[in-house]
């Protein structure tokens, strides 16, 4: 274990830094562009200077929607939770939901780092996504 407190802080890429920060219980948000750790009693001189170097790529997997698309029916979704959703599927990945409506994690050692912060972001709108029934034509 790392003097920070956390396991590994020797990422290649911001997803990977994500993934691995969430798993060691320290949270991320980007409010107005700008870098926000939780718990701040957390952020070592290590760890800050890591967060220095993947700053920029953070921050846009952090950041808002900002594009929408309405779906028949009324479902508003973000374009980005769209977009995902058609990727997976493409790729091979099925795309399911449990007995809550909560958007299932698929066991797949293909799924990157980029992938299962995306999936992580977005799990709500995949589910809302996968349970979607257009509206019947009359």
């Amino acid at each position: 274990m790392a003097q920070s407190g956390i396991a590994d802080l020797s990422a290649e890429s911001a997803p990977s830094l994500l993934q691995q920060l969430r798993r060691d219980g320290i949270e991320l948000a980007a409010p107005g562009g700008r870098l926000r750790v939780w718990p701040a009693a957390r952020v070592t001189p290590e760890l800050r200077e890591v967060l220095a170097r993947h700053k920029a790529a953070l921050v846009a997997l952090l950041q808002p929607a900002t594009e929408f698309v309405t779906l028949k029916g009324g479902l508003t979704i973000p374009v980005l939770a769209l977009q995902l959703a058609l990727d997976l599927e493409s790729r091979g990945f099925p795309l399911k939901t449990d007995d809550n409506h909560a958007f299932i994690v698929p066991d797949d050692p293909r799924l990157t780092a980029r992938d299962r912060v995306a999936i992580d972001r977005w799990r709500l709108h995949l589910g809302a996504i996968v349970e979607y029934q257009p509206p019947l034509m009359s």
